[in-house]
C-alpha cells in the first residue's frame, strides 16, 4: 500500500486540480492513502483526501515541516511526495510500487516544466505519448522546457531527486534525518540539501525515464503579491549560503551566484551573511 501527500498553497488550487484529475486515472490510487499538506490553513480538501494543517515561522513556511507533517501522517511505509502543480502518466504509481525499498528515492529525470497553460485532456494526452514520440511531436515541443532533474547531487539551482514526484519509505527519511528545518520561506535549496544528505548516508537514486509535466506558476508573498525575480535570487543566495557553509564546500560556488544575482560587492555580502549566520540561532533544529 502506498500514502500520497501532496504539499499545497492555496494559490494553486487549479494546479491542484490537474494534479488529482491525473492521479485518479492511475491504477492503486484509490487504495492508497492521500494527504493534502496545506501551507497554513486548510481551504480546500478534496474527496477521500485527509488535510494537514502546517502554521508557518515567522510568516514564512517551513520545508522541514512541511515534509514531516506529511511523512508522518502517512499510515504506510511507502510514501509518494508530489508538489499540488505535477502531473504524471497512468503508470505511475505502478512503477513506484514495484520499485520502492528501502534506501532509495525514486524519480523521473525527464522533467518538462509547461510554457503554456493548455486544458488537461491535452496534458494528458502529452503525457501518453513515448518520449520517442513526444520529442517528435512540434506541438509538445512549443509548449514544453526540458529542464532535467539530476540524479546526483548538484551544487547549485537546479531540480533535483527531491524536488517533488519522489518516492521513498518512512524508515529511510527517519534513518537519513529527514530534512532540514532551518530552509523556509521561497528561495529553494531544502530539496537540494536533502538529496546531498541521502547521498552521504548511502541511498540509491532510481530514475523511472517518464515524462513529468510541471504546470507554470508565479512566485506570491504572504500578501499574495508576485515576489520579483531579483528577491527570489537574494532568497536563494541566502539559502545557498547556508547550504555552502553546512556542506563545506569553496565559497567560489556562492560568490558566483552573487555575481549573477546583481549584488556590486560579493564577498562583502558573503561574509556578512556568514557573520549573521554564525551568531544567530538557526530556526527549528532536530
Amino acid at each position: 500500500m502506498l500514502s500520497i501527500f501532496i504539499m499545497y498553497s492555496k494559490d494553486r488550487l487549479e494546479h491542484l486540480k490537474y494534479t488529482i484529475s491525473c492521479l485518479e486515472d492511475m491504477p492503486l490510487y484509490k487504495e492508497s492513502q492521500k494527504i493534502l499538506v496545506f501551507d497554513g490553513k486548510a481551504d480546500f480538501v478534496p474527496n477521500d483526501w485527509q488535510a494537514v494543517q502546517v502554521p508557518r515561522i515567522n510568516g514564512e513556511f517551513c520545508w522541514g515541516k512541511m515534509w514531516d507533517a506529511g511523512v508522518f501522517s502517512s499510515n504506510n511505509e511507502n510514501i509518494v511526495y508530489l508538489d499540488s502543480d505535477r502531473l504524471l502518466p497512468k503508470n505511475y504509481l505502478e512503477l513506484v510500487n514495484e520499485n520502492i525499498q528501502d534506501d532509495l528515492f525514486i524519480f523521473s529525470s525527464m522533467h518538462f516544466m509547461m510554457t503554456q497553460k493548455q486544458p488537461i485532456d491535452i496534458c494528458k494526452s502529452i503525457l501518453s505519448k513515448s518520449l520517442e514520440d513526444l520529442f517528435n511531436d512540434d506541438f509538445a515541443m512549443t509548449t514544453l522546457r526540458y529542464e532535467v532533474r539530476h540524479r546526483d547531487p548538484y551544487h547549485g539551482s537546479g531540480k533535483n531527486v527531491m524536488s517533488g514526484s519522489t518516492a521513498f519509505t518512512k524508515k529511510t527519511y527517519k534513518r537519513i534525518g529527514g530534512v532540514d528545518h532551518w530552509y523556509c520561506g521561497h528561495g529553494a535549496f531544502a530539496d537540494t540539501d536533502f538529496h546531498m544528505q541521502a547521498s552521504i548516508h548511502d541511498c540509491g537514486f532510481l530514475d523511472l525515464g517518464i515524462s513529468e509535466l510541471h504546470l507554470s506558476h508565479e512566485k506570491l508573498n504572504d500578501k499574495n503579491d508576485e515576489i520579483r525575480d531579483k528577491d527570489l535570487w537574494i532568497l536563494s543566495l541566502d539559502n545557498f549560503i547556508y547550504y555552502c557553509e553546512k556542506w563545506k564546500l569553496p565559497l567560489s560556488l556562492v560568490e558566483n551566484m552573487a555575481k549573477k544575482c546583481g549584488i556590486s560587492r560579493p564577498l562583502s555580502y558573503i561574509q556578512e551573511r556568514l557573520k549573521n549566520l554564525r551568531q544567530s540561532p538557526r530556526y527549528v533544529l532536530k
